[in-house]
């Protein structure tokens, strides 16, 4: 399926139908975002109207994509020349991994479109994508893709953290090849999907 056609609302209008932001909420949120230069999830989470998970689930459940953790992927190095860190700080997405002549990508908040057709040109492949948490994404990219610590990096939509977060301690590596990418699939209350190519 088309990327377009995967998730045709904002983030917000999203939560607000699945019940976990009013309209009025909305207003308030944008309202930091303007006076801040703070994403919109951050603030979402900062303001505890809702928890990174509860983003996570409501995109899983929209798109239909499937969820992973990407914070704990062992990410190919390889897969991520080519791809500007900025870029991927800005859209908070993190190139996980290439199998064949497709690119796994994670990707925190809605997926944009135009991004992942720029990052198809790119790469010449196809992209096949997870939703992941804004932290995740953050963890995963401060590791792979760090960013100097005086650049101040400004999300490219509403739904983007615009700062990134501290290290994580621990990763693990990828899972072996033929088998299914389950990482707390669970917790994201969506389910998992087989790497391309494999089968469930």
């Amino acid at each position: 399926m088309p990327i377009a056609k995967l998730v045709r609302k904002r983030l917000d209008e999203l939560l607000v139908e699945e019940g976990l932001l009013k309209d009025d909420q909305v207003v308030e949120i944008h309202r930091h975002m303007r006076a801040t230069g703070e994403g919109f999830i951050e603030l979402l989470v900062k303001l505890g109207l809702a928890t990174d998970m509860d983003v996570a689930r409501c995109v899983v459940k929209q798109s239909g994509l499937p969820y992973i953790d990407a914070s704990r992927y062992r990410v190919d190095r390889d897969v991520l020349k080519g791809i500007p860190g900025d870029f991927m700080w800005q859209n908070q997405l993190i190139v996980l991994d290439k199998i064949g002549k497709t690119v796994l990508v994670a990707v925190s908040g809605v997926p944009n479109p135009e991004v992942y057709e720029k990052l198809e040109k790119a790469t010449g492949s196809q992209i096949f994508l997870y939703v992941t948490t804004c932290q995740q994404a953050r963890e995963a990219l401060e590791k792979h893709a760090p960013q100097p610590k005086t650049a101040a990096v400004k999300p490219a939509v509403a739904g983007v953290p615009a700062k990134p977060a501290a290290p994580a301690a621990a990763r693990t590596s990828n899972p072996p090849s033929g088998t299914v990418v389950k990482a707390a699939v669970s917790s994201a209350g969506g389910t998992a999907a087989a790497r391309p190519g494999e089968k469930k």
